[in-house]
């Protein structure tokens, strides 16, 4: 190469590095070119730095410094840890409010996990985010327990935070583990403790409760998405595909959603299973759930978890002689109440929430990943600039399509609406939101009333 294109090659890659160092987690979703890059490169797909500590996970240690630990792990492994990103939620806005957050956030300051503190009360939600996510999964969500009076909690599961491949050297056994900590930690900090769960999330605290002796501080568990059973049935092939050399991905996407991975290692469907299989109904039919309430969340149609092996969970569960509190058990089911098990417990309270607004209107269906996020939610929301368009990463025509066209097909991933449409978005935020939030306070104040009357 000649003097003149050595110099202007430079200039390129500096101009390129430059652009993308001037720009943030907004402009990049809307930057077609880059997002087919970093899908083709993997740009985004590994960390920065490989951790070279780790959070003991002990009792002893404060909640704060985890807070701390997480923080600053997210900061040295995540490749945008320090990239602007003006996103800002209610509950960002409150952490400002708090002095914990800075006024601009980065997507560290976003995707961290925090603690919305209340004054003089004693009672605490611990929520515990899903496989790929982070706590930002929780940021609509976290409103609706601080304006009921309680401290809110969050955790960063091992393996999350930073870059997909992290996901390669997790295991199931780490992620209870922080989680038994979190639990511990906050039923030691406060007299009453609701424990929240998405997706994975879900799994690990029921499997704590069946697990762990019984803790009367815990007064409610609330179910989003729980994963039971894939809705995939080869699942349990990962952990052995996962052994063979250079085959480690199911999914390469862009990962260019700074809240949530969405690239996939084989290790991590390996790990996750290994969590369903720890609440499998035959091991659960040997121990039991402590006297607690239960509110749960889910869709007839969830494409990532079978929604028949959720309702057997809550079914088994529902065990009156051994929790006289399960007349407060609450499922609110997405679509169509008649996919419902027809051995499903008769006595349980099932809300079937019905289209009566504009929001739901031309919506096919209630995704997983949807339940937890409000239709004003500025990066998942009705106007927010994320596109899931997960369902084409073979096809790049078909990809980019669904990431620029100005009116996407909007629903839950089904065979049908694959089919039944040219390009489908998948659904990331919950069209019923403010009606699920109202029957969350509803839940919250009968478990209060029944804490009373003991």
């Amino acid at each position: 190469m000649s003097l003149n294109g050595i110099l202007l090659a430079v200039v390129l890659l500096t101009t390129s590095n430059f652009a993308i160092s001037q720009t943030n987690c907004v402009t990049q979703l809307t930057d077609l070119n880059y997002i087919m890059q970093s899908k083709q490169q993997g740009l985004l797909r590994f960390e920065k730095n490989k951790p070279t500590t780790d959070f003991a996970y002990q009792t002893m240690q404060t909640y704060r410094d985890y807070l701390s630990y997480a923080y600053q792990h997210i900061l040295n492994a995540n490749p945008r840890a320090s990239m602007p990103c003006p996103i800002q939620t209610a509950t960002y806005q409150l952490l400002v409010k708090q002095q914990q957050r800075p006024s601009t956030p980065n997507i560290a300051d976003l995707i961290a996990p925090f603690e919305l503190r209340q004054t003089n009360t004693r009672k605490a939600v611990l929520l515990i985010h899903g496989l790929t996510d982070s706590p930002f999964t929780f940021h609509d969500l976290a409103q609706i327990y601080f304006e009921q009076g309680y401290n809110v909690r969050t955790l960063l599961l091992p393996g999350h935070g930073t870059a997909a491949d992290a996901l390669s050297r997790v295991t199931a056994k780490q992620w209870q583990q922080a989680v038994n900590y979190a639990i511990a930690r906050t039923s030691k900090d406060f007299d009453q403790v609701i424990l929240g769960g998405y997706s994975t999330g879900a799994t690990l605290l029921v499997n704590y409760l069946t697990v762990q002796p019984s803790n009367p501080k815990i007064t409610a568990l609330m179910l989003f998405s729980p994963a039971t059973a894939p809705h995939n049935k080869n699942g349990w092939l990962a952990k052995w595909i996962d052994y063979i050399p250079f085959v480690n991905w199911i999914d390469k996407d862009a990962d260019i959603d700074f809240a949530k991975y969405e690239s996939f290692p084989f290790n991590a469907a390996a790990a996750a299973d290994d969590v369903m299989q720890s609440i499998a109904l035959s091991k659960l039919s040997k121990r039991s759930l402590p006297n607690l309430a239960v509110f749960s969340v889910m869709s007839d149609v969830d494409t990532t978890i079978d929604t028949r092996a959720s309702l057997q969970l809550l079914s088994t569960l529902h065990d009156a002689t051994a929790r006289p509190a399960n007349r407060l058990d609450t499922l609110l089911y997405y679509g169509d109440k008649n996919t419902i098990n027809s051995d499903f417990p008769k006595d349980y309270k099932v809300i079937n929430p019905q289209c009566q607004t504009a929001t739901c209107k031309n919506i096919h269906g209630i995704s997983h990943i949807a339940v937890v996020n409000s239709p004003n939610n500025p990066h998942y929301g009705a106007q927010g600039h994320y596109r899931n368009c997960g369902s084409y990463l073979d096809d790049d025509v078909l990809y980019s399509e669904c990431k620029t066209t100005k009116e996407p097909n909007i629903g839950e991933r089904t065979a049908a609406n694959v089919l039944a449409f040219a390009t489908l978005q998948r659904l990331t935020y919950n069209p019923y939101f403010d009606e699920q939030a109202g029957y969350i306070r509803q839940f919250i104040q009968q478990v209060e009333g029944l804490q009373g009357k003991q």
